[in-house]
């Protein structure tokens, strides 16, 4: 298995922010609940620069606060753009929970290759 992106996002002044990791993603919040709300609830999407072919699979861990101490994360919605990242507080308030997370995207080598000549043909393509 081969590690295509990967990163920390922390939770800081009420908005996600991407802290460190690869440089082929960025972290989007998206609306919950209906009518939307625009605050962060505990659920950011990941969002890909070039589309994943293939299946992939996440490994992600919530980062522990005072605020939060058993803070948990899982991942849903995969597709080729990204995935979502849920947070929540399993023993408390049993609900979403703001908060910060690492994870890691892996799938196997032969689809790592695949996505890195895309990254290699769209920069040759944004230089012309």
């Amino acid at each position: 298995m081969i590690v295509s992106h990967f990163g920390s996002v922390g939770f800081q002044g009420g908005q996600y922010k991407k802290e460190t990791g690869s440089t082929d993603w960025e972290v989007h919040p998206i609306p919950g609940f209906d009518p939307p709300i625009e605050l962060p609830l505990g659920q950011v999407k990941i969002e890909f620069s070039n589309t994943v072919d293939g299946p992939y699979a996440v490994i992600v861990s919530a980062h522990r606060s005072p605020g939060a101490p058993l803070l948990a994360a899982n991942y849903g919605d995969a597709d080729a753009t990204g995935f979502v990242v849920h947070l929540f507080d399993p023993v408390n308030s049993r609900t979403v929970q703001n908060g910060g997370f690492s994870f890691a995207v892996m799938h196997t080598e032969k689809m790592a290759i695949i996505a890195e000549a895309k990254k290699i043909g769209k920069r040759q393509k944004d230089k012309r």
